[in-house]
Parts: C-alpha cells; structure tokens; sequence
C-alpha cells in the first residue's frame, strides 16, 4: 500500500534536471522492429497486388449480358457500352436497381442518327449496317420487316439512337438536333420526354466544359490565390501573436456574453410562461405552412418556454459558481494559451514543421487506396447465372445466381424453342471479383497499415513538437532557447524514440480497426433488423468510441513525458496520467478554454479571408490579371476562387493551431511538473512565467548577494 501512495505523490526535487533530458536511451525497440517488420511485410504485399491485379479493369464498362466490353472473349473487339434508352438511367432509383434499360458492347459509339422505320419499307443492307441488338445473334435472325418488329418490340434491338460521343468507353453525350427531333415526332414518338433527357445528359455532359471554365479561372486566379494562401498564414500567425495579449478579454467577454445571453433566455422563459398562463390571453393561430405552424404551435406551449427558463437558469446558476470559485483555474488557462503564443513565436520554425507529417500521411492514405484496388483487382473473376426466371431458355441444373463459366453454359442451355440457338434473355455474364481467404487477410492488413501508418506520423509530429517546447519552457533564460530547437528536438525523437512512438500508435490503430470492423459488421447486419444486435452495435461503438478518445488523450500526454524524461510508453504513460489526476481540474478547464479559442480563431480567419476574397473576386464585375498584360477579365464562376480561399486558409489555420495546442498541453505538463517539483527557492526555482506566479501567489526568491 505504501508503495502505491508513493506513486501518486507529487515528484521530488531533482538538482539536475532543467529541461528534456541529454543523457537518455532508446525506447520501446521491440516495437520499433515489430513496426519495421510490418513495413516490409506490408510493402511485400502491394509487389504482389501490383503483379496480380490490373485496376484498368475496374472501369470496364459491362453490358447486359455481364459481358466486359473490350475483355471477354465475344466482346474482345467492342470496348464501348451502348445504352438502348439512356433516360431510364437518369432516375433516382438506378442507384438501387440498376439500369434497366438494354446495354450492349459496340465497337465505336454511333456518329449518325438512325431510326428503324418499322411502319413503311424494309432494307436488309441498311438493317445491317446500323441496326443494335443485345446480340449479334438476335440481328442475324432480323431477315424482315415482320423479324425487326418483334425484335423492336421486344427490346432486343434499338429503334432509334442519337449521334453520341464516349465518355470513359460509355455512349452517353447526345448531339440532338431540331430535324431528328421532328423525323421522331413523325413516327408518333413521344419526343417531350427525349428532350428533357435529352437536356438532363447535355447538363451532365457539360461537366467537362465546366471543367474547362474552371480551369480558366483558376489560371487567371492562381496569383491571387498564391497570395491568399500567404495572407492566410500571416495573417493566422498574427492572430497566434495577438492572443498573448486578448487571450483573457476574448474568454472574459465570451463568458461574459454567455451570461447575459442565459440571462435574457431566462427572462424570457419567465414572462413567456406567464403571458400564455394567463386567461385573458388568446392565442391567435396561423395559418401557414405545417412546418411553421408545428413552430408556432410550439412558441404557443407554456411548458415550452418553462423547460427553457429552468434550463437558462440552471446553466446560468453552474457558470456563475465556476467564474466565483474557479477562475484561478480559468486564468491559469488563459495565461498558459498566453505562453504558448511565446513559445510558438520564439520557435518559429515549428509552424511549418507539420507540413511534412501532412504530406506524409496523405502518402499513407494514397498507398493504403492504391494497394485496395490493386488487391480487389486481384480477385478471381466470379461468373454467375442470369435471366432464367423469364422461362425463354433452358438449362440443366442451373438456376439464377449459380456459378458457372461461360463455354459450359453455351454448352448446357439454349433458347426454349431451339435446341441450337443460344440464349438471348439468359446468360453467364461477369458478377465480380471473387476475395478469397488470403486477399480477405490482404485487405485487412492493408487497411492495419494504414490506421498504423497514420496514427505513426501524427505521434512523431506530436513528440517532435512536444520535445522543442518542453526545451523553451525548462530553458531558464528564454533568449537561450537553441536556434535549431525543432532540429534538436528531431534528432533526438527519431534517434531515440522511434520505438514509443511505434507502440502508442500501435494503440490507436487497433481501437480504431476494431471501430472499422464494428461498422462494417453494423452495415451488414442491417438487413436483419434485430433490436438487440442493433443495441449490442450501439454499446461498442459508444465504449470504443469513448476508449479511442481516452487513448488520444494518454498518447498525447505519454508523448510529451517521453520528449522530457525520455522514458519508455507505459513509464510515461503512467506519469502523464498520475500528474494529471493530480490537477484533474485545471486539465478540464485547460482542455476546454483552449479548444474554444482554438475553434474560435479557425472560425474568425477563415471567414476574414472569405469576406476579402469576396470583395476581390465576387464585387467586382472584372478581375484585374496579375501579369504582364494586366488586362481586365470577367471570371465564369467567381465563388470558385472564394470557396478555394476558404478552403485553404482553414487548412493552414488548422495546421498553424494543431501546432499551437501541442504548445498548449506541453507547456501545461511542464507547469504541472513545475509546480511539483520546485517551491521558488533559490535552490528549486520555477520556471514558469511571472504570471503564472502571480496567479498561483508564488514568486522565485532573488538569491543573496555575496558582500
């Protein structure tokens, strides 16, 4: 029991330590060689994804039949995909069911405009050159006019089609013109639906001519973008700067604003309640739509406006005893944000660090994507059975949705009336790409690597970022804080720490590929709709998702311990969090006040941005070109370069405050250990900032001079 009490004890005095440690070794070297031994192992497996899966084959377009157009055998020269009547593919609910409309492997997408005049003449040269049947079968047997009606009629052949361009190998672009629509209109076809989808594909087509305007504007626009992207960074370093002086009035007066925003609440609740309680008071009712007479209903409820009184009040009541009895712990928070802007500026170089784990770990997600279609590609291709509900062919032990290979079931089936005759509605057509047991583990690696790989780089941004602050805060005269600082501190995880970093991530990968499997296993038991299967996938994804938050939590800080002391992960990890049980409250209200802030200034430089870009590229009708011709043009969609402005600036802001909430927590653990281990004397002086003495009431004793 004693030994326990000793490990919750606050830390001892320590004369030698001033800082991150110099003389320190490696850690957690198992895990770094477990962590290497995965790279290998995993960079093994995208060679043989790479060797045995072609992802060109994934945009292979497939026809009725589940024949690959351009791949299988009676299709190996007919690499485009013809559709019968395009506007049924343009309903909703083709996401669900499929198109359903006949589709057919062609060898170039129609250039002309074709219509089988079925009511007057029959012309077996024209019939061949341009009539399009499900098969090349089904258009041997059109011999005349009698043949090419049933044909029509049956769906088998196409009576009209449009010149049509290819887009990725399918004949979906039309080319109408008002004489084709009249030939239509002619033979009595309903041309008003033919043009609405008509306009619906020339809107869809046209995404490559919007494409192209975009690219335009974004070649007149890149100077100023360029030069957005800059003003973004200045102007979030500025904000950084700017905090250590209004970090306190902007979290005074938003508290501040909170009350008297509580107060009104409240206020209003109360004379509201009172008003419709009374009985001389007539509510007159409005006549408009439901949903705003649901709302006005509700306005209309005393108990509506009593349940938001005593909600305001109660609110109101637990910051009013906060900012009495704790706002030490609130100043406290303030004033470390204040540091952390010091340690930032004084470590400028720390800023544009966390570009470099950015880039890495979008290469992680780009190799993890890769290696996923590469290693789908390399399934075995499963062929099953199709169109035999209809009853038109016969099989001998097949049914829909067996398995089966094409030149077995040509063998085995054929047309009812017609021991010759192939299928025409029935078939053994491509279904997918069969993962059998080992890509199945493939697949499951592969996404392991990523979770792993991902959660790696962020861990050695972290201790990189954590071990250059700890080196400002524990450096006791702050203009001796090393120039190279982030240099140092980089040389000294990578060479030292590597192992830590490789088991914390570890952690974080398997919470968050336990998580990834709870969601699948949730996506496939849907259909079964069983309430308790429901509330048991509810429970987990609820503990895992709190396990994964509270794992980020002690990675985080363990990173930290092990960037000052440099002992192994669960040694730190066991630190970091007695230390911070210690002063469990001031973690709360740093956690808190600091992420408010946070969002706060992500919210007020992106929007800034927003409204100046607003004023350059929407207001004004011309654009002013940043070249040497400095000619005016006017931009085809001005909101683009807004919406890339916005885009970007919360993208370095992000990146500038991530590196500054690492500041925070850092500077937080070393205040927390600071406080601990010295007591102002001239033997243990603090580190810590005046302020943060002054709020503590502690200050460091001027040591005596020597007479």
């Amino acid at each position: 029991m004693g030994r326990h009490r000793a490990n919750w004890s606050p830390l001892k005095f320590e004369p030698d330590f001033n800082g991150p440690r110099k003389n320190r070794s490696c850690t957690d070297i198992l895990c770094l060689l477990l962590f290497v031994v995965f790279l290998v192992a995993w960079g093994f497996i995208g060679m043989y994804a790479y060797k045995t899966g072609d992802i060109t084959t994934l945009t292979v377009p497939v026809d009725s039949y589940r024949q690959r157009c351009g791949k299988d055998a009676d299709v190996k020269n007919k690499t485009f995909l013809f559709f019968f009547d395009m506007s049924v593919c343009l309903s909703a609910q083709t996401v669900w069911d499929g198109c359903k409309t006949p589709q057919v492997c062609v060898s170039k997408c129609p250039d002309y405009f074709w219509i089988a005049d079925v009511d007057t003449t029959y012309n077996q040269v024209v019939v061949n050159k341009y009539l399009i049947c499900v098969s090349d079968a089904v258009k041997a047997k059109v011999i005349d006019l009698n043949s090419l009606k049933s044909a029509i009629n049956n769906n088998l052949c196409a009576r009209y089609y449009f010149p049509l361009s290819p887009i990725a190998n399918r004949c979906i672009q039309p080319n109408l013109s008002q004489d084709n629509i009249n030939k239509l209109a002619q033979l009595g076809i309903n041309t008003t639906s033919i043009l609405q989808d008509s306009t619906i594909l020339k809107d869809f087509s046209s995404l490559n001519e919007i494409a192209t305007k975009i690219l335009q504007d974004f070649e007149a626009t890149w100077r100023y973008l360029v030069m957005g992207l800059l003003l973004a960074m200045v102007v979030s370093l500025v904000y950084i700067f700017l905090l250590r002086f209004f970090a306190g009035i902007i979290v005074w007066l938003s508290i501040l604003g909170l009350i008297i925003l509580l107060g009104c609440g409240a206020y209003f609740g109360y004379s509201n309640y009172t008003k419709l309680q009374d009985p001389n008071f007539k509510v007159v009712p409005e006549e408009s739509t439901n949903l705003k007479q649901q709302v006005s209903k509700l306005l209309n409820t005393p108990m509506f406006w009593m349940v938001l009184g005593i909600f305001c009040v109660i609110v109101l009541v637990l910051i009013a005893f906060i900012v009495i009895f704790l706002r030490s712990r609130i100043s406290i928070a303030v004033t470390l944000i204040k540091e952390g802007s010091k340690a930032v500026g004084n470590t400028i170089s720390s800023l544009f660090f966390p570009i470099i784990p950015w880039c890495l770990q979008l290469a992680v997600i780009l190799w993890a994507a890769v290696m996923f279609l590469y290693l789908y590609a390399s399934g075995s291709e499963m062929f099953k059975v199709f169109g035999l509900s209809n009853g038109n062919c016969i099989c001998t032990n097949y049914k829909d949705n067996d398995t089966c290979t094409i030149d077995q079931f040509k063998k085995d089936c054929h047309q009812i009336n017609t021991v010759s005759d192939a299928c025409i509605d029935a078939g053994c057509g491509f279904f997918s790409y069969q993962v059998d047991n080992l890509l199945l583990y493939l697949h499951l690696i592969n996404l392991f690597g990523m979770f792993w790989g991902i959660w790696f780089v962020s861990g050695l941004n972290q201790m990189i970022l954590s071990s250059t602050f700890a080196t400002w805060y524990w450096t006791f005269k702050k203009r001796n804080v090393p120039f190279f600082a982030v240099t140092e501190a980089i040389a000294r995880v990578v060479w030292y720490h590597m192992g830590t970093i490789a088991f914390g991530s570890l952690i974080l990968a398997i919470c968050s590929f336990i998580r990834a499997m709870i969601e699948f296993a949730e996506q496939k038991l849907k259909k079964y709709d069983n309430p308790v299967t429901k509330a048991i996938l509810c429970c987990a994804k609820c503990f895992f998702w709190c396990l994964h938050k509270f794992l980020c939590f002690i990675n985080r800080n363990a990173y930290i311990m092990c960037a000052i002391h440099g002992k192994n992960f669960c040694a730190s990890a066991k630190d970091a969090f007695q230390l911070l049980m210690r002063n469990v409250i001031r973690v709360v209200f740093v956690d808190k006040v600091t992420d408010f802030l946070f969002f706060l200034g992500k919210m007020v430089i992106t929007i800034g941005m927003m409204v100046l870009s607003y004023f350059v590229f929407v207001k004004p009708s011309t654009l002013r070109l940043l070249d040497n011709s400095s000619r005016d043009v006017q931009l085809n969609y001005p909101w683009f370069p807004l919406a890339v402005v916005g885009f970007t600036t919360y993208i370095v802001a992000s990146l500038f405050f991530s590196v500054y909430s690492v500041a925070v927590d850092t500077l937080f653990l070393c205040f927390l250990e600071d406080c601990e281990r010295n007591d102002g004397s001239s033997e243990k002086p603090y580190f810590m900032s005046k302020e943060l003495m002054r709020i503590l009431n502690k200050k460091n004793v001027k040591p005596n001079k020597i007479k």
